[in-house]
């Protein structure tokens, strides 16, 4: 537990915590620029009024950063679906393995399609990791806003399984698609060999008819 002592608009408190006392500090830096910024465009203000003008911004901040905790969820629920479409697809070119002429290029789309959607997980990371450093502070103001914080770590959490949960998907589709061409290429090498044994078989054939094989006549 830190104790430390702050000072917001002139006045010193004694400020207790479980974390750092940098963490605390900072946290106390950031209400008394507020209360500052308020109490300087209005010196009628009392300190009563500015401190709960000051809660009602921070507040605010705090709303708005969990509308858009909302959005970026939404928006993971899409990826997601997205990902599940990629699945059938995956699915429908294995069964169709054995008659498509073009599996190459539906392995080449589906290649680029991953790809893309690996980059919008990536990007929508980056957005979930900035929007929690900008919530460490205003979701410690007290333990209401703790409570809150930790709901959003949670979900952060989440969001990181289901991303590294796609990643090794991504991974296991690049696997499949190194086994398709290995196998693409054994049915290329088979195809060659019943080629020249056939060629072979007619070679030998003409042979035999020039030779005056009675039973080939």
């Amino acid at each position: 537990m830190s104790v430390v002592t702050i000072n917001i608009n002139g006045m010193d408190y004694n400020l207790r915590g479980r974390e750092s006392e940098e963490y605390l500090l900072e946290v106390a830096r950031y209400v008394d620029e507020k209360v500052k910024d308020i109490m300087s465009k209005n010196r009628k203000l009392s300190s009563t009024a500015g401190a709960t003008l000051v809660a009602i911004n921070i507040a605010d901040e705090l709303y708005k950063a969990d509308i858009e905790i909302e959005n970026l969820i939404k928006k993971n629920s899409s990826l997601e679906e997205r990902n599940a479409t990629l699945k059938e697809r995956i699915n429908e070119v294995r069964e169709e393995y054995e008659s498509n002429n073009e599996l190459s290029k539906m392995v080449e789309v589906l290649k680029s399609e991953n790809l893309t959607l690996r980059e919008e997980l990536e990007n929508y990371f980056n957005e979930v990791e900035n929007l929690k450093k900008s919530n460490e502070i205003l979701g410690k103001k007290d333990e209401d806003y703790s409570n809150k914080f930790n709901k959003l770590n949670e979900e952060c959490r989440l969001l990181e399984e289901s991303y590294k949960k796609c990643k090794d998907e991504n991974e296991a589709l690049k696997v499949r698609n190194k086994e398709t061409k290995f196998q693409l290429q054994n049915y290329r090498y088979k195809v060659l060999d019943l080629e020249k044994k056939l060629i072979d078989s007619q070679v030998d054939l003409a042979s035999e008819r020039r030779k005056g094989n009675a039973l080939l006549k």
